[in-house]
């Protein structure tokens, strides 16, 4: 049995805190002309499990009362993002991802990231050459079927030619992904949910230095 691990990044393989969120932050203020709590941000997006951040900013505008339209959210978004990238930091680092290699997993990304930022990520710390295959915003060009619909994480099974295997998330998003997954297509898979935020109910979370030994438990029981 062919067996590997799908991960998603942010939040799991690198820490968005100081980017991402703030940048969903900052548009939001551009266009409500106020200030808003980064902790009410964060809120919004992972208990209404918002993959898409320019969908996530589009929901903290109007949960405070404003308005505007997606392509002028994204332009803004974009800019604020850019500045704040570097700012990002790894939660796995490139010997976790070794280790893995060193045991004959094939390895996989399913994500919301946009491409160019999904890029500039790996090449940053060096990442690319752990990943066998990518599934990126990109990857997909009906929109219907990119992360979080369940076609995404099955488009990457079927590529890395896998019988069975582990996904990696840190959301309600990436666990309503798997259970999707596991609903529509045949083959076993199990979730394993890193971190304390938005944990599913009956989920138990991992700590990321915790994280190799639940993969090989979980690959093991498959």
């Amino acid at each position: 049995m062919r067996r590997g691990i799908i991960f998603d990044v942010d939040g799991v393989i690198v820490d968005v805190s100081q980017s991402y969120h703030y940048a969903i932050k900052y548009t939001a203020e551009h266009f409500l002309k106020r200030e808003i709590p980064l902790q009410e941000v964060v809120n919004i997006k992972f208990s209404r499990g918002i993959n898409n951040d320019w969908l996530a900013t589009f929901e903290v505008i109007k949960e405070f009362g404003g308005e505007a339209k997606l392509e002028d959210i994204v332009e803004v978004f974009n800019q604020f993002y850019l500045s704040l990238r570097d700012k990002e930091r790894l939660i796995l680092q490139r010997d976790f991802f070794e280790r893995l290699k060193n045991l004959g997993y094939p390895l996989g990304i399913v994500t919301g990231r946009p491409r160019e930022d999904l890029n500039y990520l790996l090449e940053r710390f060096n990442l690319s050459p752990f990943f066998d295959f990518v599934v990126d915003e990109d990857s997909i060009p009906q929109e219907e079927l990119r992360k979080p619909h369940p076609y995404a994480l099955h488009f990457c099974v079927e590529t890395l030619d896998l019988d069975a295997g582990v996904y990696v998330g840190d959301s309600l998003a990436d666990w309503q992904m798997l259970k999707d997954y596991k609903r529509i297509y045949a083959k076993p898979f199990e979730y394993i949910h890193v971190g304390e935020k938005a944990v599913p109910e009956g989920i138990m979370p991992v700590p990321p230095e915790k994280l190799f030994e639940a993969l090989q438990g979980a690959l093991q029981s498959l």
